[in-house]
């Protein structure tokens, strides 16, 4: 399963008609208002299509300057300059009319200035919108900027404004909250690109934020770039606050107060047939951060990216995404990563209802896809981040890929052949915490072996994370798989094969999980020792139709033990059909084989198979043939398929009984038993005795009216049954435990060599002992009239 992101260079070439300007006309896109004290004025367009806006009232430590516009756009190939003096800290633009802002050119300021853009009738960037400026840059489609003392620069009140001297905290929408659209696709003056090596877009200086704040967000073929800086993008409903936090540079946006969220689209747009896609990036040294929060967030297309990745010492930051639903698909991706030492950023996505991943997208020129997904990665020695999804239900689906990654940097080495520098950090952990359920289906339509995945794994020397859902419902189906695996990519080492990191741990809390038509859930080592898979069930562990649960190890060119597996399930089932072949396997090739332990209520369907089983029934000693899935039967096996000396451990557990069960309530009055039978009875005129003889298991029974003995009576023999002595280290055989839950001592047994037990024969009669008490006894009585022992119960007094 490959999880990296396979870029798409697009190039992009626009064409567009030399439109004559006049002064006239560049002027009446940007038109100052008369509500400042000192209020901004617009130059005319000189000969390099700059427009130079000067003025604007400064407050009284000149940290903050205002400036206020009836209409504030800019023409395509036009540069609008904000003319401030190295003191301001903030340029603070307000749209009093009635019209959008249309942002077509270049927006730019002097120094380290922060620029906030405040219009409430709406915002477009479009596809040539750039931005020149030293600071933060904040677009909003609020009613007011607010400040720490309480003042308000708002676009809907043009009364003289207080000149405030103070930090501005926060956001206020009035009775609407109109979009943001953005379709930038701009070049950075200096030839840098983004983290796919496409154009930057909208961007800011490395370290500073980019934020949209407004109703809807839309990103249509429009890239934003913030390089080791921070992206909030937020869409929120009318009569909401939102918070600004200025900690150590950044503008941390906060919605503490807000109730009611609108909508975020990451989209493609087509230009002269070509798919444009849209990126948010804030790679850099030390990474940078993004935080994405809306009602539904959604990303389409394969030309779609979220990322954040850092290289060099520092660690990276977070990429988060709050909504009440997120849906990835066609393509799209949400990634951090790291390629240097530095650990990478965490990926935490908190959808209130859902999150769907579905489908991919076909590699122009190449039988490779590009699968919907998340992911984290490392390709150094830094820790990749975790990542945590929270949410009520989660769908995976079509060849969509969740995934946390140990893999390396390729470098290409001729034509087509790639070379991998293999990674040493470890892999990041993946959590998910879905309330309802988790659904992993089906395989990409454009190539099958891309199924849907969730999964932590290494192709280097870095170990992989573990894997934790807790879920209501757990679905994985039609080929989907989850895993934690240790496994060598397709392409060559620099260096040679490494020697390869630990898989990981798979542990599932779920009241019940369904695997069907080929499912699985693996923890499987090429070369070393396989994870552990341990599930929680609730109710009931079904699997159906070529199913498996497998921690494998080991391959013929290198060794590996089997993990363990433990399914804990003590008031619920573990169902399958006999004849689909769904196998539970802890196999080693060479290795010692794992370790499956089985707590459960009642197991139906499956056969436990130590390896001289699967010899006998595949009629081979070929270890690459012995395999549980090569039997039509459904499997329990922990062995080594080459050495029948270092095989594992099966061992069942189950309750002896239902204590709910089967319980008969006693009679409240004793019957006399001695009422109930006649003891003696007259016959012919004379007094004699009826007698009772009864054949037993070895002869004729002694006197009715001497004490019984141990022989008389059917008591079934206890079972003697081999101690577990060894473990699979020493090189036991492969055993197969058989426990119940008894007062009695635990024991248990091979299964390669059970004592057959003597068989507990039903009762076919009874006789009576000298105290009155009825004794069952295996063969039905035989009357014999010289046995004085006792009075037929049957005659009839004379």
């Amino acid at each position: 399963m490959n999880n990296l992101r396979l870029w798409v260079q697009t190039i992009l070439i626009i064409t567009s008609s030399v439109i004559g300007l006049s002064p006239k006309a560049a002027i009446a896109q940007i038109t100052a208002d008369t509500t400042l004290p000192n209020n901004s004025q617009v130059n005319p367009i000189d000969q390099n299509n700059v427009i130079t806006i000067e003025g604007g009232s400064l407050s009284s430590n000149q940290n903050n300057l205002f400036h206020s516009f009836q209409d504030f756009s800019v023409l395509p190939r036009t540069t609008v300059r904000f003319n401030n003096i190295e003191s301001v800290q903030n340029i603070l633009v307000r749209i009093t009319g009635n019209n959008i802002s249309d942002i077509q050119g270049t927006i730019k300021s002097q120094y380290a200035a922060n620029l906030f853009l405040i219009n409430p009738n709406g915002i477009t960037f479009g596809s040539n919108a750039s931005l020149q400026i030293g600071g933060s840059f904040i677009a909003s489609t609020a009613n007011s900027l607010n400040f720490a003392d309480g003042t308000k620069f708002s676009a809907t009140d043009s009364t003289t404004p207080l000149l405030t001297v103070s930090v501005p905290i926060g956001l206020q929408f009035g009775a609407t909250a109109a979009p943001i659209r953005n379709q930038s696709q701009a070049s950075n003056p200096d030839g840098i690109t983004n983290i796919s090596g496409n154009r930057v877009g909208l961007e800011v200086k490395p370290g500073k934020t980019l934020a949209l704040i407004g109703g809807d967000i839309i990103l249509e073929g429009g890239n934003l770039t913030a390089a080791s800086g921070r992206i909030e993008l937020g869409s929120v409903a009318a009569n909401n606050f939102v918070s600004l936090n200025l900690t150590n540079q950044d503008w941390i946006v906060g919605y503490e107060k807000v109730d009611k969220f609108q909508n975020i689209q990451f989209i493609e747009r087509t230009i002269n047939g070509a798919d444009i896609g849209s990126e948010v990036d804030a790679s850099g040294e030390g990474g940078g951060s993004i935080q994405i929060q809306g009602k539904t967030v959604e990303l389409a297309g394969d030309g779609v990216l979220l990322s954040t990745q850092t290289t060099g010492g520092r660690n990276g930051k977070d990429l988060t995404i709050n909504s009440k639903d997120l849906i990835v698909r066609d393509g799209a991706q949400i990634s951090t990563a790291t390629a240097g030492v530095g650990n990478g950023g965490n990926l935490f996505v908190n959808a209130s209802e859902s999150v769907e991943v579905i489908g991919s997208s076909p590699f122009p020129n190449s039988n490779n896809v590009i699968p919907s997904g998340l992911f984290t990665s490392t390709a150094a020695g830094g820790k990749a981040g975790d990542l945590v999804i929270t949410t009520k239900i989660l769908r995976i689906e079509d060849g969509a890929q969740v995934s946390t990654v140990s893999n390396g940097i390729g470098t290409l080495v001729g034509e087509g052949e790639f070379q991998i520098i293999p990674a040493t950090g470890r892999g990041g952990d993946l959590t998910i915490n879905a309330s309802e359920a988790v659904e992993i289906t089906g395989f990409s339509k454009y190539k099958a072996e891309t199924v849907s995945s969730l999964v932590a794994s290494t192709n280097g020397s870095g170990d992989a994370g573990n894997v934790t859902i807790i879920t209501g419902k757990l679905t994985v189906g039609d080929y989907a798989v989850i895993g934690v695996n240790s496994q060598f990519s397709n392409f060559s080492y620099v260096g040679g094969l490494p020697k390869l990191g630990r898989a990981g741990q798979l542990n599932v809390n779920a009241q019940s999980i369904f695997l069907n038509d080929k499912a699985q859930l693996t923890s499987e080592n090429q070369s070393g020792q396989g994870g552990n898979i341990t599930l929680q069930v609730q109710d009931l562990l079904l699997m159906r139709r070529n199913s498996q649960i497998s921690t494998n190890a080991g391959t013929s060119e290198a060794g590996g033990d089997g993990g363990d597996i433990t399914i804990n399930a003590p008031s619920g089932f573990l169902v399958t059909v006999p004849s689909e072949n769904n196998d539970i396997t802890a196999n080693a090739f060479s290795g010692s084989g794992g370790k499956v332990t089985i707590n459960a209520k009642s197991i139906f369907g499956f056969v436990p198979r130590t390896r001289a089983d699967l010899v006998r029934l595949l009629n081979t000693e070929d270890p690459e043939q012995l395999k549980p899935s090569n039997l039509p039967t459904s499997d329990i096996t922990a062995f080594s398929q080459q050495n029948p000396s270092l095989n594992g451990t099966v061992q069942i557990n189950s309750p002896d009984a239902d204590p709910s069960k089967g319980l008969v309530e006693l009679p409240v009055n004793v019957v006399d038993a001695s009422q109930q039978i006649v003891a003696d009875c007259n016959s012919g005129g004379k007094i004699g005795r009826s007698s009772f003889i009864v054949t037993g298991r070895g002869g004729v029974v002694a006197d009715p009216t001497q004490p019984l003995i141990s022989d008389d009576a059917v008591l079934a023999d206890w079972i003697t049954l081999s101690p577990e002595s060894k473990n699979r280290a020493e090189g036991t055989q492969n055993r197969v435990v058989v426990q119940k839950q008894r007062n009695t001592e635990e024991q248990s047994q091979k299964v390669n060599s059970v004592n057959v037990p003597t068989e507990i024969v039903e009762a076919q009669g009874w006789v009576i002992d000298a105290n009155g008490n009825v004794v069952l006894v295996a063969q039905a009585p035989n009357a014999r009239p010289n046995s004085p022992a006792l009075a037929s119960a049957t005659c009839a007094a004379h």
